[in-house]
């Protein structure tokens, strides 16, 4: 009687190899594995950074800006321009419940509300010089939301500044920005009782 044994049980040298392509296939796979995973946490990352607004004090935006500038010599926003914005008397748009008043030629700066953004578009407002939007929060029934598409017609757009008279916080300022476009710088400043 013959016995018939596979010759696989019995080669060991071929078991090896067969071994040897198992561990190259089981590497393979992790190794794609481990790249999908890298793929995913960097895409990730790239859309929650895209998605939620940077929101900083006033001093610490103008401290970034300075810093960049330093490390960078090709700058979209300017510490020195922001400072003079801020600081010097410009040619302004104020727009408050639907009513524009102008002073200057070729206003820079607009001052509103969040009650009266809804309307920017359909007023009269100079939009092509405008480089600064001061949105102010004086009372909690202004603490809605901040929706920046409204500021899509604005070519020259760089900033926006945020002045609260109320008690609020930075995470409740960032949480009222909505559709937030990066080529707006976003600072804020709390005068309590101004």
């Amino acid at each position: 009687m013959e016995n018939n044994v596979p010759k696989q049980i019995l080669n060991l040298r071929n078991n090896v190899l067969l071994f040897r392509k198992f561990q190259l296939s089981i590497m393979k796979q992790l190794l794609l594995l481990l790249v999908l995973a890298l793929y995913c946490v960097t895409t990730h990352a790239q859309t929650a950074r895209t998605t939620a607004p940077r929101v900083m004090e006033v001093g610490a935006y103008l401290t970034s800006l300075r810093t960049s500038e330093s490390t960078s010599r090709s700058s979209a926003f300017s510490a020195d321009r922001v400072g003079h914005l801020l600081k010097d008397v410009q040619p302004a748009v104020y727009f408050y419940s639907g009513e524009v008043k102008t002073y200057g030629d070729h206003p820079n700066s607009l001052f509103t509300n969040s009650a009266s953004l809804n309307n920017i578009d359909a007023s009269s407002i100079e939009k092509q010089h405008i480089e600064m939007v001061t949105i102010t929060i004086k009372a909690t029934s202004d603490l809605s939301a901040i929706d920046l598409s409204v500021f899509s017609n604005f070519p020259n757009l760089k900033y926006i500044y945020i002045l609260s008279t109320i008690e609020t916080t930075e995470s409740i300022i960032s949480n009222l920005i909505r559709n937030n476009d990066s080529r707006y710088g976003i600072f804020y400043k709390i005068e309590k009782g101004a």
